[in-house]
């Protein structure tokens, strides 16, 4: 698994503000790629126009070419999760079944520590939510 080269054309966006601030991040993301200490090349970058989505956000986003093996293209989906992605390579690409499960696991460890994060922030927002409400009520007006 580790000879075979895949290539694959993604696609990274991203949403900040300020407008100048959006279009470095963008590129420090996509520099970051190749310097993660992974064999990735990253070639043929196209950086779109940003656009104003609301409230002073902007949407960024840029368009590349990544090759390298299996198993470092995995984790760079996992890592940076690009919203779009397209397979270049023509060739059958063969994996061992130990990989295979070594992926699986990886990924499903990740997903897990995600969910974990989405809980604690969602209990931290409905306690938070609490708070302000019970902050309205013991601040509130009595003439009204």
């Amino acid at each position: 698994m580790e000879d075979e080269e895949i290539e694959l054309r993604c696609t990274i966006e991203l949403i900040g503000k300020p407008k100048e601030e959006t279009e470095k991040a963008i590129k420090k993301i996509v520099d970051n790629i190749e310097e993660s200490g992974k064999k990735l090349a990253v070639s043929s970058q196209t950086y779109g126009e940003p656009k104003l989505i609301q409230d002073d956000f902007y949407s960024v986003y840029c368009t590349f070419n990544i090759k390298s093996d299996l198993l470092s293209l995995f984790y760079f989906v996992i890592d940076y999760a690009p919203s779009s992605i397209e397979l270049l390579t023509t060739k059958q690409v063969g994996v061992k079944a130990v990989d295979l499960q070594g992926l699986f696991n990886d990924l499903s460890g990740r997903m897990n520590e995600m969910d974990q994060k989405i809980k604690i922030y969602s209990g931290q927002a409905m306690l938070l939510a609490n708070e302000l409400e019970a902050l309205k009520k013991g601040t509130q007006n009595p003439s009204k």
